[in-house]
């Protein structure tokens, strides 16, 4: 049985789920955890090698960082933090890959791949959206959410 206060709360949530449908046509896509979308930059990006390295590009390690990069993540620490180096740290890489993510506050999955990819203009960039694909495609065929 049910206290007052269990069930204030169980209709308080069911009041919520209701007018959420009613809002929405279509179902909300849930956020991919953050170890889940980290996991599907490194795979699309570099098929987790830590020795990536794209010359055309100079992108460097598991999640392909150009020198750019480097230095956007140093201008948002305020400090010169990370080398070029530091690309080819799997610990390194994720760390910058986690400041930039902070830096979006309010974004969502797809600006964040995207945002990753092509740069802060890169969620208007038509080639982003297919990397965004690749990288939502990887979390439905290789990761249980």
């Amino acid at each position: 049985m049910l206290n007052k206060k269990q069930s204030i709360l169980s209709l308080s949530l069911l009041a919520f789920i209701s007018t959420q449908s009613m809002w929405y046509d279509k179902p909300v896509e849930q956020p991919i955890p953050i170890d889940t979308l980290l996991n599907a930059v490194m795979a699309v990006e570099s098929n987790f090698d830590t020795m990536a390295y794209n010359s055309k590009e100079d992108a460097a390690g598991c999640l392909q960082i150009r020198p750019i990069m480097v230095r956007e993540v140093n201008r948002l620490l305020g400090e010169d933090k990370y080398t070029l180096k530091d690309r080819w740290s799997k610990a390194k890489s994720i760390e910058m890959f986690n400041i930039l993510r902070s830096h979006l506050k309010g974004a969502t999955d797809e600006e964040i791949a995207r945002t990753w990819n092509g740069g802060y203009n890169g969620k208007n960039i038509p080639q982003t959206l297919q990397y965004w694909n690749k990288v939502k495609q990887y979390t439905q065929n290789n990761i249980k959410q």
